[in-house]
């Protein structure tokens, strides 16, 4: 099942890939095999129109967007229809982000919302549903022993594992900054959780924003695991600016990627120290530059 499920998936790419041609961007087809990966685009942008954010990633030169839940209430074919043309492809969307709600019911209903994305997903040709687990304070009784939680969760993503496997979609677990979560803040926090599901397509999504704050060392992280990185998140520091605004060396972490043989997409989500346009611009130029040189 893993494999037909994920050829499935791959075929399905190529589709929509062959019915999103490049209007406007200036990324070649041989410049992205080149280079094995392709770049999209989480935030910031200037307006909400998802075809005017599409049409601006194709200016810039980006090939991908990552659509958040402001844009997931629609059917497959009218978020499409709104790409068509701009050569842009959906990279990832967001998850339930509920699989540890307190309320039994509301992790039920976060279990059934993540599979209807993974159907989503699949149809809109996007290789991952980004899970983060829970925001803020923990809201169970357990002190700091995250053992509950840990099963609680690895049951909730079992119950996706059927899903997973027939779509060829990965379960994207995403660690966050202590700021944001009390409970997934590592790298190998969340191996840990992939390896107790012990099924295909749950993969980590390595953000270098939360990894700044919260791994000792980037690079020797994705040395250990990054064999587990399925996607990847970018910003520079603290204020969480555009990469390339501090800047951030990326070029350890991306060699580190490289050696695991990543294959996939460099996603920027940031705010903008000037114009979003003019912050973009100088995101993708670095990051290409920094992968090269990795």
């Amino acid at each position: 099942m893993e494999k037909r499920g994920y050829l499935r998936r791959d075929i399905l790419k190529g589709t929509i890939a062959v019915g999103l041609l490049p209007s406007l961007s200036c990324v070649s087809n041989s410049e992205s095999e080149k280079r094995s990966i392709r770049l999209a685009v989480r935030g910031p942008f200037p307006e909400t129109d998802l075809q005017a954010r599409a049409e601006l990633l194709s200016r810039l030169g980006y090939e991908g967007i990552e659509l958040g839940p402001e844009y997931l209430d629609q059917p497959a074919e009218e978020i499409l229809n709104q790409l068509k043309g701009t050569g842009i492809s959906v990279s990832a969307i967001v998850g339930s982000i509920r699989l540890l709600d307190p309320d039994p019911a509301a992790r039920k209903a976060a279990v059934e919302l993540d599979r209807k994305r993974l159907l989503l997903a699949e149809q809109l040709g996007a290789v991952g549903v980004i899970e983060v687990p829970t925001f803020g304070d923990c809201r169970f009784e357990q002190g700091d022993d995250k053992t509950l939680e840990n099963e609680i969760l690895v049951e909730g993503l079992k119950g996706l594992a059927t899903t997973v496997d027939q779509t060829g979609v990965k379960i994207l677990l995403e660690p966050l900054t202590r700021k944001e979560t009390h409970y997934l803040q590592l790298q190998s926090h969340g191996v840990e959780i992939i390896q107790a599901v012990g099924q295909p397509g749950f993969a980590l999504l390595s953000d270098f924003y939360h990894m700044q704050m919260e791994e000792a060392d980037i690079a020797q992280t994705l040395k250990t695991i990054g064999m587990h990185s399925g996607y990847i998140h970018m910003a520079d520091g603290e204020a969480r600016t555009e990469p390339g605004s501090l800047p951030f060396d990326y070029r350890p972490g991306f060699r580190a990627l490289k050696d695991h043989g990543y294959r996939g997409w460099l996603t920027v989500e940031s705010g903008a120290t000037d114009t979003p346009e003019a912050a973009l611009g100088r995101a993708r130029e670095y990051i290409l530059k920094q992968w090269d040189e990795a």
